[in-house]
Parts: C-alpha cells; sequence; structure tokens
C-alpha cells in the first residue's frame, strides 16, 4: 500500500532530523513533508476503495461457498435417503422372496410326503431351495449396505473437496491483502 511507504517515508525523514539542543524538537523541511501529506491525502481514498471492495468480495466468495456447501450436503442427504428407502425395498423383497420359495418348499414337501424316496427328495430340494434363498438374501443385504458405504464415502469426498476449496479461497484473500 502506497499509504504506508508514505508514512514510513515521513517517519524516515523525522528520524533523520537534526535535533533542537535541549530539546526533543527536530528541524525538517517544510515543504518535503508537506508534500508528503499532500500525496498521502490523494492516495488514501484509493486504497480504502481497494480494502472495501476486497472485503465485499471476501464476502461474496464466503457466501457462495456455504451456498454450494449446503447444496451438496443437502443433495448427499437426499440420495442417501433414497438409498436407505432402496435398501428397505430390497431387503422386504427379499424377504418375500424367501417367504416365496419357503411356501413353495412346504408344498412340495407335502406333495411328496406318502413316498419315502420321493419325500427325501422333496427335503432335499426344500433345503436348497432354503439355502438359496438365505444366500440370495444375505448378497442382496451385503450389496446394499455396500450402497449405502459408497454414497456416504461419496459424502465425505465431497466435503473434503468444499473444505479445500474454502481454505483456497481464504488464501486467496489473505494474499490479496497484502
Amino acid at each position: 500500500m502506497e499509504v504506508l511507504l508514505l508514512l514510513d517515508a515521513l517517519e524516515n525523514i523525522i528520524d533523520k532530523a537534526a535535533n533542537l539542543p535541549l530539546s526533543t524538537k527536530v528541524i525538517v523541511n517544510k515543504e518535503e513533508l508537506l508534500e508528503i501529506i499532500s500525496d498521502v491525502r490523494i492516495k488514501m481514498p484509493d486504497e480504502l476503495k481497494q480494502a472495501q471492495w476486497i472485503k465485499e468480495e471476501r464476502q461474496k466468495i464466503l457466501i457462495e461457498a456455504k451456498k454450494e456447501a449446503e447444496n451438496i450436503k443437502k443433495e448427499c442427504e437426499e440420495r442417501l435417503q433414497s438409498s436407505m428407502e432402496d435398501r428397505k425395498k430390497i431387503l422386504a423383497d427379499a424377504q418375500k422372496e424367501a417367504e416365496m420359495y419357503k411356501i413353495e418348499a412346504d408344498r412340495r414337501i407335502k406333495d411328496m410326503i406318502d413316498e419315502n424316496e420321493i419325500t427325501k427328495r422333496a427335503t432335499e430340494q426344500a433345503r436348497e431351495i432354503m439355502h438359496s434363498a438365505q444366500q440370495d438374501a444375505k448378497k442382496i443385504r451385503l450389496g446394499s449396505k455396500a450402497y449405502a458405504d459408497d454414497l456416504l464415502a461419496e459424502l465425505g469426498t465431497r466435503v473434503e473437496n468444499i473444505s479445500i476449496i474454502i481454505k483456497n479461497n481464504r488464501e486467496e484473500l489473505k494474499n490479496r491483502k497484502r
């Protein structure tokens, strides 16, 4: 800032000025001091305007970054909610399918109960169907948990990116002040 340089020059003139004997007063060139004071008066409004502009820009950037962060947060929350609803639906569907397999297995067992060999085969098939249904339900549960975890990881990455953007903007503002 030029005003600070002018004030430094003014201070330098006073420091190097000759002292009056037995006094704290000094002898300075009046015209030189008045010229520096005039320059300070000329430069001061421009520097104040620039400082005000920097302050306003900083505020705009912070507001914009906050809005963006809120939008991303809201979007992630909506996606997470949707994911949770999808997960519940998948689990409900898996349970219904498992119940249907169980009902089918029970029906087959009942139909084949009269003959020993047929009964053994039906029991084995029912076990296989139940095992398969349980495995399918387990895979669906694990898949929905992984999907929710992926969404949370994406949310964390976005929040970190926003934090980096805000930090960079603050650094940029600090650097503009200098």
